[in-house]
């Protein structure tokens, strides 16, 4: 069974059928052929074989109705019914699982019945459901199930309680999108209810104060369609936003004919559409206009920015863009953001490939801003700069100048870990290892300390230990924790170290329990990290958490909630290394071995580089989305791990779901990131970056650091990139 759970999560699922089939044939106890049976029902569930799911998931009811699989049961066989559009049957499925297991899951069961009562034309019981789901024990809302609730009320026809539950949302939430939401739904509401009035005080309230979102445009379409006035700047922003571009540039232009006080907002995003619509002299002029009025204005700066921008980005003239942010800083050099122009002339400059020119816009940040954010960062790039440009002696004093302004372990080691490359550069090999002998010190686990270390006992970058030893032992390591923990906390020898101890009674950590069993990740990882968010303070539950969650197998979490005890322990990076080895385990484990190791061999990367990849791509949450879509371990976005699958014929019939599953993810992960590196010549460093950055901007750095690898690191234009490769490497 547990080999059949362990294949499960793994989302490998042939090798997860396989086992629990064995088990269930090779054993007589109802407890174990009850899981082995609800087992290959989520394997058929998850793989789409529905009437199987079914027929597995009834006879798990029927034939151990005494079972806890029995009530899991209950859950997917109403997940299965939603799917096959069954809704009556799934409502009746999930009512069965509340009456077996009241008071765990109910918010998000009652929630499932009402969809599925909605989705049948049952809005009374809907409503009930929806109700109950509401006034049940869960996190704090997103207000999805308010809004639905809201929503059946329309559906009743009892507008007056729908505007009264939308009230309540619209006062509690600080989401723009959903309170103008709240104002087209108020708004439609009043119009049924005969109060145009009320309708259009909704409507003017989305468009006036909300112009981003969408529901302000269906809105503004309700205004006009009434004859109601609306002012034309505030029109043509939320035109704009809807992307809506011809109507707003009417109704921009309604706004700038009857001359305006300040025409600066309506010509500024004039030329926004203008540029979206290829006429990048017309956007030009416009901004011009709002360069030559008032410096007051809102959008004055975005005028220069946005001008500037499109002369290099767009039109290819670097020069020109260099000079409009450099006029900017003459034009207002006490403004707020005249260091920050100063700095992008400065990155303009070196996108064009004239160093020396950025280096100059970038050494005058410290003195004429120098309590700007942007000093150590300009001065550290003009000092790489002079070295591009092979003026050795010339970077090294910049560099020795950006000593006197770094302000953390981290500064001060990357300035000496250049001044060491000058000294190399020079010729003098003694000064520039007794260099790199001092960096190893300043920043322990740190980038540039340990790309000293390596230099210095000439290891290529990204080199492994000849051996790795992945044996731990845990019982070992817990007991030296919790002597540690008595003794940096001060604990009394009688406190309780047992894991979970009192966590297991908060309704958090029950819930997230229930539904890590029903494997629904996202809603287990909230709310424990809800848990985990509360005891910021507590050293003792936050061990306790970090320990059980490891083991459970939510790793994000765990690693957080270890860090979190060596936070309130005072250890800086370097400082954990001192902490018992327990710690090291959890933050940096081994995870996912029977999948990194073989995947690794097969693609030819080293498991810890594959592993160093993972944490920093996903902390090992194999359910994590970014803000852009990525999915998953090695955060795949959907096009690419479709044309990765089309071409490996690997998984069949590939949906995005299927990135969820870390068995799928990791494949594709490193089959994309391994052609990266077969394509930049074995370079690990391009590889990464290209995998993070895209390839063409890899190749364009790789080119420009000739070589050195180094060199590399600091000429990767994005910072996000720059951090991606150097906390891979520090792993």
């Amino acid at each position: 069974m547990a080999e059949g759970d362990h294949a499960l999560f793994n989302g490998e699922y042939e090798r997860a059928m396989a086992n629990y089939t064995t088990a269930f044939n090779a054993s007589a106890d109802s407890t174990t052929r009850a899981a082995a049976l609800l087992g290959q029902g989520r394997v058929h569930f998850l793989t789409g074989v529905y009437p199987n799911a079914l027929n597995e998931f009834r006879t798990v009811i029927t034939d151990y109705p005494d079972s806890s699989q029995a009530m899991d049961a209950y859950y997917f066989l109403g997940e299965t019914f939603m799917l096959l559009d069954r809704y009556s049957e799934a409502a009746d499925a999930f009512s069965s699982y509340l009456t077996v297991r009241p008071g765990t899951l109910d918010a998000y069961i009652n929630e499932k019945r009402g969809d599925a009562l909605s989705a049948v034309g049952d809005h009374p019981g809907a409503l009930i459901a929806y109700t109950d789901a509401v006034q049940s024990p869960r996190l704090p809302t997103n207000f999805t199930l308010e809004l639905k609730l809201a929503q059946t009320y329309v559906y009743l026809g009892d507008y007056t309680t729908a505007i009264v539950v939308y009230d309540d949302i619209f006062n509690r939430t600080s989401s723009e999108n959903i309170k103008a939401q709240v104002d087209y739904a108020r708004g439609q509401m009043y119009t049924a209810l005969g109060q145009p009035e009320q309708a259009t005080i909704a409507y003017v309230d989305a468009v006036f104060n909300f112009p981003t979102s969408y529901y302000s445009y269906l809105g503004l379409v309700e205004l006009v369609n009434a004859g109601y006035p609306v002012d034309e700047l505030q029109r043509g922003l939320v035109d704009y936003y809807a992307e809506q571009y011809g109507v707003a540039q009417i109704a921009f232009d309604h706004y700038l004919s009857i001359s305006p006080a300040d025409p600066s907002i309506a010509l500024f995003y004039k030329g926004m559409i203008l540029r979206e619509q290829d006429d990048l002299p017309g956007a030009l002029a416009l901004w011009d206009m709002v360069i030559q009025g008032e410096d007051t204005s809102s959008k004055w700066d975005s005028a220069w920015e946005q001008k500037a921008y499109t002369q290099w980005a767009y039109l290819g003239d670097y020069n020109a863009g260099e000079l409009t942010l450099l006029d900017f800083v003459a034009t207002t050099p006490t403004h707020p953001r005249a260091a920050e122009f100063l700095f992008d002339a400065g990155r303009v400059a070196e996108r064009d490939g004239r160093l020396l020119d950025a280096a100059k816009a970038w050494q005058r940040i410290p003195t004429e801003y120098p309590n700007s954010d942007y000093v150590y960062r300009a001065i550290f790039l003009s000092a790489i700069s002079y070295y591009r440009l092979a003026d050795f002696p010339a970077a090294e004093s910049v560099f020795r100048q950006a000593l006197g302004i770094s302000t953390s372990p981290a500064e001060r080691a990357g300035t000496y870990f250049w001044i060491g490359k000058t000294q190399a550069a020079l010729e003098d090999s003694a000064a520039a290892r007794t260099t790199w002998q001092q960096v190893v010190s300043f920043d322990p686990t740190g980038y540039y300390s340990e790309r000293s270390r390596d230099i210095l006992n000439n290891r290529q970058p990204f080199t492994p230990p000849e051996v790795i030893d992945l044996a731990t032992d845990r019982q070992s390591e817990l007991r030296q924790a919790v002597s540690w923990m008595q003794t940096t906390f001060n604990y009394p020898s009688n406190t309780d170290f047992s894991v979970p101890g009192p966590l297991a009674s908060d309704p958090r950590f029950i819930r997230g329990q229930e539904f890590w069993q029903l494997g629904l990740a996202d809603q287990a990882e909230a709310e424990f990290n809800d848990l985990r968010e509360s005891y910021l303070s507590d050293p003792l539950s936050s061990y306790q958490l970090a320990v059980y969650l490891s083991d459970l197998g939510i790793y994000r979490q765990a690693i957080l909630a270890a860090r979190q005890v060596l936070d309130l322990a005072g250890l800086d990076d370097a400082g954990t290394l001192t902490a018992p080895l327990l710690f090291s385990h959890i933050r940096f484990g081994a995870y996912f071995p029977d999948l990194v190791v073989p995947a690794a061999q097969d693609y030819g990367f080293h498991p810890l580089f594959v592993w160093s990849t993972l944490r920093q791509e996903s902390l090992f949450d194999p359910s994590i989305q970014s803000s852009v879509g990525a999915l998953g371990l090695m955060q795949v976005m959907p096009a690419t791990g479709s044309e990765i699958a089309t071409n490996l014929g690997w998984p069949p019939d590939f949906t995005q779901s299927d990135l969820l599953l870390p068995e799928v993810n990791l494949t594709l992960g490193l089959d994309y990131l391994a052609t990266q590196r077969d394509n930049l010549g074995g370079d690990l460093y391009a590889a990464l970056a290209a995998y993070n950055g895209g390839p063409g901007n890899a190749a364009v750095w790789q080119s420009l650091a000739n070589g050195d690898p180094d060199l590399f690191v600091e000429v990767v234009r994005f910072d996000e990139t720059r951090q991606y490769l150097m906390g891979i490497y520090e792993v």
